[in-house]
This record gives C-alpha cells, sequence and structure tokens, in this order.
C-alpha cells in the first residue's frame, strides 16, 4: 500500500483509506469503539503476539503509546482506478450495511444522450431511461449536472 489516511467523523465513524501502486482503492467506513480501558493491555499483548515483526517498531514502553478500538460493523469498497471504466464493488463487514451512492436515472430521462456523453468513464447504456452501471460509476455528478430535464437524482436521497 503505498499510502493510507484516517478520518474520523463527528458521528464515531471512521474511514480508513488504503491505495496500491495498482491505483487500487479499499475504503473502510466503519463505527469504532474504544476498547474498555481494563481490555487495553490483554488487546495490546494479543495484537504484539500475532504480529510479532511489529515489535521492531515499538520496542518496550512505546508499545504502550497506541490506543486499542474495534471495527464490528463496515461497508468495504474496493475500487479498481487503474482500468477504464474503473471497477468498483462493496462487501459489508459484520452487520454493516451497504450505503447507496452516486446516481439514477429515472423514467423522466428523454433519451437525448447528454449523460451519456458526458460520462468520463462511459458507464451510461442507451436505452429507456439510460441507465448507469453503478460498478464503473466514479460518482462524479457530471450527468447529473448536465440532465436538461433533471431527470438524475442521487442514490440514498443524499
Amino acid at each position: 500500500m503505498s499510502a493510507k489516511s484516517v478520518l474520523h467523523l463527528s458521528d464515531g465513524r471512521v474511514q480508513i483509506l488504503a491505495y496500491t501502486r495498482f491505483k487500487e482503492m479499499i475504503r473502510l467506513s466503519a463505527k469504532a469503539q474504544l476498547v474498555h480501558e481494563s481490555e487495553q493491555e490483554d488487546k495490546i499483548n494479543t495484537i504484539f503476539a500475532e504480529q510479532p515483526y511489529i515489535s521492531n517498531v515499538y520496542s518496550g514502553d512505546t508499545r504502550k503509546i497506541g490506543i486499542v478500538f474495534e471495527i464490528k460493523d463496515a461497508e468495504i469498497e474496493y475500487f479498481n482506478l487503474g482500468v477504464k471504466p474503473i471497477f468498483r464493488e462493496i462487501y459489508t463487514l459484520g452487520a454493516g450495511t451497504l450505503s447507496e451512492k452516486g446516481y439514477v436515472i429515472t423514467d423522466s430521462c428523454i433519451g437525448c444522450g447528454k449523460c451519456q456523453r458526458g460520462c468520463p468513464q462511459q458507464c451510461i447504456t442507451q436505452g429507456k431511461p439510460y441507465f448507469i452501471r453503478q460498478e464503473h460509476c466514479l460518482h462524479c455528478g457530471n450527468c447529473y449536472e448536465n440532465c436538461p430535464v433533471g431527470a438524475i437524482r442521487k442514490r440514498g436521497g443524499k
């Protein structure tokens, strides 16, 4: 993985992003729960026992600088940005839920094709109405912005 970042959201969720040199991205979105203080040392010992190589990085008392939290329910999104159109799959962990993202073309579509012509991923197919292949969509909103009749709506009501 060439880069990682963690974003802590106001509702207690975290997003962890990981990128590979092959233009793949994995995003984990979940609610993180702090492990109770009485269990912190046991959890840290378990982590170091299962992954002994990290003792080279965190030796002696430095292994206590971390705080252990648990993620039990999550949404995991995989993107391959190295192919065109992109490829995307979404998975859940535990009781995680899938959130609808992106855009959908409604029956108000007049078939003008502006959405299809403006799509950078060519993931919109002709039909009545036109159709967005979600597994290839960037969620850029280009189709939404350019529809002359407002026939495209955001998924998930957001």
